[in-house]
């Protein structure tokens, strides 16, 4: 039996995988966050492989590496953008914590997100507490993605 991989989607959108490189037609797919509660499902290592070689999943964040142990470390050290993964992977609960801290780590942070469908989650969380969001931190938010403030918190 092949050695398992837990994988998480912490956007709260779906994301979709058709594995057939084995010569079988393998598909899973995370229905996305809810509730600030990721989705995870165990994959076999080979398809964890195949999606490190052949996608940009890992790279982009658009999947997460759960769990901390010595294939999972394997799997890490393999990501070609680490940096990248690591900038672009945060949980609803990350992204609450950081929005509602210091402005100028806030303002760090997001400079680091690269990945458009993690700038609109964290739009999304930023929406979801936009009453408890000082007026700077806001127009920043707005600032970050290039829309004016009473377009993206009306």
């Amino acid at each position: 039996m092949s050695e398992k991989v837990k994988l998480a989607r912490y956007r709260n959108t779906s994301y979709f995988v058709r594995y057939d490189a084995d010569g079988s037609n393998r598909q899973y797919t995370w229905n996305g966050s809810k509730n600030g509660k990721a989705e995870i499902k165990e994959v076999p290592r080979e398809v964890v492989d195949w999606l490190q070689m052949s996608t940009i999943c890992f790279d982009r964040g658009e999947l997460v590496i759960v769990e901390d142990n010595e294939t999972s470390k394997e799997v890490k050290d393999g990501i070609v953008e680490l940096d990248t993964y690591q900038n672009n992977t945060h949980s609803q609960e990350e992204i609450e914590k950081l929005l509602t801290g210091n402005i100028n780590k806030m303002k760090a942070e997001l400079k680091k997100i690269t990945v458009d469908s993690e700038k609109q989650f964290v739009i999304e969380v930023a929406t979801s507490l936009k009453d408890e969001l000082t007026k700077g931190k806001l127009d920043f938010i707005s600032e970050w993605m290039g829309v004016d403030s009473s377009i993206l918190f009306d």
